[in-house]
């Protein structure tokens, strides 16, 4: 059977692949919106460089017969915290709702890695936390932090609706994948290649959306400074100006 060193390798061939290709893909979008696609760069570049990590068997530890490769797990915990964050920043959220969709998403991280390593109640509650803080990320952007998308423009909220919709997705699944998993419905092999082609593809997936989209975001106002203020311009008043329905 392939060793699951081999499929981290891959994975990791496959990272460098998609790095090199944002990178060219960045040289064609205007300067202006560069710092824009820099932070959803940055999460492809670390996660790529924890899967080399993984594949050279650097930083991977047994707890209780189950392996952790810590340099993923680090990677983990700052890609999804970013990617929700990103998505936050596009509806131009205040700091408050700004720090919820990062915290709940290491939160989440955290629990799995607690619950695959425990087991009887204390791994059930936190693959209960895991569920449950998608469920409340579901209601938030769909809600608190949609009514905050109506003070930006129409073309920026569209992208903001359309980022929130695919990490809602691609996250949802790999949530469900990993559910499974440890409920032993998987070998190590599938749940190697299932956990790298799903991570790989919820941030190249996001990266290359972003990319396509950028010059959608409003530069110079409340929306543009999203990244350069982290959210502080939602503060102002994000209030709904626009009675869109949510989806």
């Amino acid at each position: 059977m392939i060793s699951a060193a081999t499929v981290y390798a891959a994975s990791a061939g496959v990272y460098a692949v998609v790095i090199a290709a944002l990178v060219l893909w960045l040289r064609r979008i205007p300067e202006a919106y560069h710092k824009y696609c820099y932070p959803v760069l940055g999460i492809v570049v670390i996660s790529g460089i924890a899967v080399a990590l993984d594949a050279a068997g650097i930083g991977t530890v047994v707890v209780n017969e189950y392996p952790i490769t810590i340099p993923s797990l680090l990677g983990d915990l700052i890609a999804y915290p970013a990617l929700w964050a990103v998505a936050a920043l596009l509806a131009g959220v205040g700091r408050r709702m700004l720090a919820i969709t990062i915290a709940l998403p290491f939160v989440q991280r955290a629990s799995f890695t607690i619950a695959a390593t425990t087991g009887g109640l204390i791994a059930l509650v936190m693959l209960a936390v895991l569920v449950g803080g998608h469920l409340v990320l579901l209601y938030l952007y769909r809600n608190q932090i949609w009514e905050a998308a109506q003070s930006v423009s129409d073309e920026q909220r569209l992208l903001h609706w359309k980022g929130r919709n695919l990490l809602l997705f691609l996250i949802g699944m790999i949530i469900v994948s990993a559910v499974l998993a440890l409920s032993g419905l998987f070998d190590n092999f599938v749940s190697a290649v299932l956990t790298q082609y799903m991570n790989l593809l919820i941030r190249a997936g996001f990266a290359g959306f972003l990319f396509a989209n950028v010059t959608n975001i409003d530069i110079g106002d409340a929306g543009g400074s999203l990244l350069d203020e982290i959210g502080g311009a939602g503060d102002a008043g994000g209030g709904p100006t626009n009675p869109d329905p949510a989806d």
